[in-house]
């Protein structure tokens, strides 16, 4: 009697194209829309900045590798780094899932964050194709292109991994996180800083005429309640990170509001968003601001009360 044939494995390659396929299809199947879902998926989301680092240091160490195994350091760094890019890109495969699940239950938006997810996206593809440019690389065989094009595709991932980090590093600190204690030296060399042009002297007031500053005092908007958003409320209501489709880095966009409308309602505390959700318990779903920062204090409160009665003007 013949044996029963075994079935037949899934064609690794086919696998992982179809891996491939999918993490390209994430961000057009259920893109980041700055709504926020069930509490489960941002629990799992969460765990992002914990995972990404993984395939951060992996990948830089690949390199490493290869080239300490080519300069004969030790017989057994190359064969080790096929293993660590293989890790590489299992954790880089994970951490892009894990945040395309922040991203789209978590209230985030903007192009920043499109930018970042298929930096990822494009980053995890890349690993994966590297592994099977590193094959034909170690074997000799194969087409000339994949064994001479796997070293120069490695520092090509290395530079992608490099740009969607600092896509996510605007996304936590803000757009000038390398740039706010970068020598001017350097910023005006790097086209960073403009130059500033020489300040035209002032003229000269006519005989007899007494010339007085003219001064304009600062509103209460500007002198104290936009410092307190910037504050409190800016890291998550940006162009970088738009949650609830809500912007409060300037006045008008403030006011114009987000998916749930305008949050202040000019002379209405009861009908304020802002107000009602940063004076709900801290435990509240709905309370502001989020993400474990605390409270605004009584004070902050009570000034952006008497600014929202009287009237909320710029």
């Amino acid at each position: 009697m013949a044996d029963t044939p075994r079935p037949r494995s899934l064609n690794p390659i086919l696998a992982q194209l179809g891996l491939i396929a999918l993490l390209l299809a994430l961000p057009f199947i259920a893109p980041p829309d700055g709504r926020e879902r069930a509490s489960i998926a941002q629990f799992v989301g969460r765990f992002h900045p914990v995972l990404v680092h993984l395939p951060i240091g992996l990948l830089l160490l690949v390199p490493v590798l290869e080239i300490g195994g080519l300069l004969h350091v030790s017989r057994h760094l190359q064969k080790t780094a096929g293993f660590v890019l293989a890790l590489a890109t299992t954790g880089a495969v994970f951490a892009t899932a894990v945040g395309w699940l922040l991203a789209w239950s978590g209230g985030y938006k903007g192009e920043t964050i499109m930018d970042h997810l298929w930096g990822g996206v494009w980053l995890s593809a890349a690993c994966i194709v590297l592994t099977w440019f590193r094959r034909g690389y170690m074997a000799g065989e194969g087409y000339l292109f994949i064994r001479l094009g796997y070293m120069p595709l490695l520092f090509a991932t290395i530079a992608l991994m490099s740009w969607t980090s600092h896509q996510g590093s605007v996304i936590t600190h803000g757009d000038d996180y390398l740039t706010k204690h970068m020598p001017a030296g350097l910023k005006q060399f790097l086209g960073l800083k403009r130059a500033v042009p020489p300040a035209k002297p002032a003229a000269e007031p006519k005989a007899g005429v007494t010339a007085e500053p003219l001064t304009a005092a600062p509103s209460l908007y500007a002198e104290k309640i936009a410092p307190l958003m910037e504050k409190n409320c800016v890291a998550c209501h940006k162009p970088s990170k738009i949650k609830g489709g809500l912007r409060m880095d300037t006045y008008e966009l403030l006011m114009e509001g987000g998916d749930s409308g305008p949050p202040v309602i000019a002379g209405s505390l009861e009908k304020s968003d802002l107000y009602r959700r940063i004076t709900l318990p801290t435990d509240d779903e709905e309370f502001m601001p989020t993400d474990g920062k605390p409270a605004l204090k009584p004070d902050e409160i009570k000034l952006i009360a008497e600014w929202i009665m009287a009237g909320a003007q710029p």
